[in-house]
């Protein structure tokens, strides 16, 4: 009688945080990719079940975040991405889920964010570039409003699919989350890469996804930014030329661009960034998970 206790009091710990419907065992199966996971990361969140849901969403850091059917019967994914200034610490990710019944279920699963060692770069640009005018600070202020508005509009349609691709073959001459140091002044860390590459060079789409936005900016030059659904945005800057216009569709490896050092660039390179519900980060990380995301 003692050993059956024993059993029945620690099967909960050993199943994890759920929660289930009543009358029934809760169906649902979650899992992280990768299980190590660094501030600048992106993960893959894979929900599954035996059967279908009415609805279905996951939770991290206080945002919800969307799970799409996924590539198997019964499977559902999402990406979640940890802002490379996310303190390391454990956190909770949760999905939860309403079957046809309209009975509730949720599963919990601990992550761990681990720090990342960001390198520091010290760079000299002409003063005119670093040291603003009022007339350049004004639009500098203007494009900032501009993308803060972009990046706070969400498509709940998921519009990328399957594994991601490099928009372009190059040396990477500029990493992610680097903390720039120029002409003496501390700036914002680097919150994307820098490809090398000649200019005229083809760019890609990382993944499929609507062109929201095609502009000129101050600092980023000739700039094209895709809306891939549910938050996640991909910026390519620095073009010498553009080839969509805002409200395209397009597919992973469809040409956006070439390659060019327009806006405030030091050479010819593209600068590739992510950015998921306001998360900053690592574009690497999404290939990291093209095994993951081909299952």
């Amino acid at each position: 009688m003692k050993k059956l206790f024993l059993v029945l009091f620690l099967i909960p710990f050993l199943l994890g945080p759920a929660e289930k419907a009543a009358g029934g065992e809760n169906p649902l199966r979650v899992e992280v990719f990768p299980k190590g996971i660094r501030q600048g990361d992106v993960f893959l969140v894979r929900a599954s079940a035996p059967g279908s849901f009415s609805s279905l969403h996951g939770e991290f850091q206080g945002k919800r975040f969307p799970l799409a059917p996924g590539s198997n019967k019964g499977t559902y994914e999402g990406l979640v991405g940890v802002d490379l200034n996310t303190k390391p610490s454990r956190y909770e990710m949760k999905v939860v889920a309403t079957d046809g019944g309209g009975y509730s279920y949720s599963k919990g699963l601990p992550c761990k964010v681990e720090k990342t060692d960001f390198a520091v770069q010290k760079l000299t640009l002409p003063r005119s570039m670093v040291d603003l005018d009022p007339k350049t600070l004004e639009r500098v202020n203007r494009e900032s409003k501009k993308l803060k508005a972009l990046f706070e509009g969400v498509q709940t349609e998921t519009l990328w699919r399957g594994a991601f691709l490099r928009p372009v073959e190059g040396e990477l001459s500029g990493a992610f989350g680097v903390r720039r140091i120029i002409n003496g002044q501390t700036k914002n860390p680097h919150s994307g890469i820098d490809l090398r590459a000649d200019e005229g060079t083809p760019v890609v789409a990382c993944n499929g996804g609507r062109v929201a936005l095609v502009d000129e900016f101050f600092f980023s030059g000739k700039s094209v930014f895709l809306d891939h659904g549910g938050g996640l945005y991909s910026m390519y800057f620095h073009l010498s030329e553009i080839g969509v216009s805002e409200g395209d569709r397009v597919n992973t490896g469809d040409l956006l661009g070439r390659v060019g050092s327009t806006g405030r660039s030091t050479g010819s390179h593209l600068h590739w960034g992510m950015i998921i519900r306001g998360a900053r980060v690592d574009p690497f990380s999404f290939l990291r998970l093209t095994k993951h995301l081909q299952d």
